[in-house]
């Protein structure tokens, strides 16, 4: 891959990160379905995901762990602020609101990229990425239309944060991690991350070795596929591509979470949420190959 140019592994790799966090939905709904409360299971995919990282850098690339004072500040305020708060606010949405409105509400981050971007950054936004925004995401609204449901008007508040959040942390971090290696960079935000969700929600450590094989392959699953993979895969195209792209791009994410509810939990599609797949994926290629251009 050394040999594409850097705008195109930057675009090959926010689009794998993108298909891994899609996974999301379906390592959660197997942990949730066994009993995993979301304290638990969000304390226990990053603190897995730093050992498993730590374990792989000691090992393989010693030299990779060091990094100044200022860089593991920062890194820790990502974790902290960006991965730790997102989640936190995400499921905490996810408590009081249907599933499709809370990540309806997620799913605004990319506008407030852009909106950031435009107001705070040189990275000012076209008429055509402008369009290309739109109508992807008039596409997110069909793609996950469906029940919408309310139960505690404060829910509708942190879902909403949860996309301002994470808007911030990947303009933030597309700004003040160019210069470190992307999985030396995942390493010090997935280990305060881990170390802010269990202070946050306080787990019982003590029941890990009683987990039922399907917990503990769904900790498994999400620490390395919905974690590793695609927050190093995330950092590594935020080096090459604009912030706004990277977020319009990761919309890839809520097509890959669809499709595999079709694949592995046999759920159907309308043709509404069709037109919305097919809608998303138009505004990414056409903004995508204008960017080439």
């Amino acid at each position: 891959m050394n040999k594409l140019s850097p705008r195109l592994r930057g675009i090959i790799e926010i689009s794998i990160g993108s298909v891994g966090f899609g996974f999301l939905g379906v390592f959660g709904k197997v942990a949730f379905n066994s009993g995993l409360n979301v304290g638990e299971f969000l304390t226990y995919r990053f603190t897995l995901a730093a050992m498993l990282l730590w374990i792989f850098m000691l090992l393989f690339r010693p030299q990779w762990i060091r990094l100044s004072a200022k860089q593991i500040t920062i890194a820790a305020l990502l974790g902290i602020f960006g991965y730790g708060l997102f989640s936190t606010l995400y499921f905490t949405a996810i408590d009081g609101l249907s599933v499709t409105l809370a990540a309806l509400l997620l799913y605004t981050y990319p506008f407030w990229v852009n909106v950031f971007s435009h107001m705070f950054t040189h990275d000012k936004i076209s008429r055509t990425e402008a369009l290309c925004l739109i109508v992807a995401s008039a596409g997110l609204v069909m793609l996950l239309w469906g029940h919408i449901e309310v139960r505690n008007a404060w829910a509708v508040l942190a879902g909403l944060l949860s996309g301002i959040s994470y808007a911030i942390y990947v303009l933030v971090s597309g700004r003040v991690q160019k210069d470190v290696r992307p999985i030396t960079s995942s390493l010090y935000v997935i280990t305060f991350g881990a170390i802010a969700l269990a202070l946050f929600h306080h787990p019982h450590f003590e029941n890990v070795p009683h987990l039922t094989s399907t917990q503990a392959s769904a900790i498994f699953g999400i620490a390395i596929i919905s974690t590793i993979i695609p927050l190093t895969m995330e950092l590594a195209a935020l080096q090459k591509l604009k912030s706004s792209e990277v977020a319009l791009l990761m919309m890839i994410e809520p097509i890959t979470a669809v499709i595999l509810g079709v694949v592995i939990f046999d759920e159907s599609l309308t043709w509404l949420q069709i037109i919305g797949a097919l809608a998303i994926a138009s505004a990414l290629t056409i903004n995508t190959r204008l960017k080439a251009v």
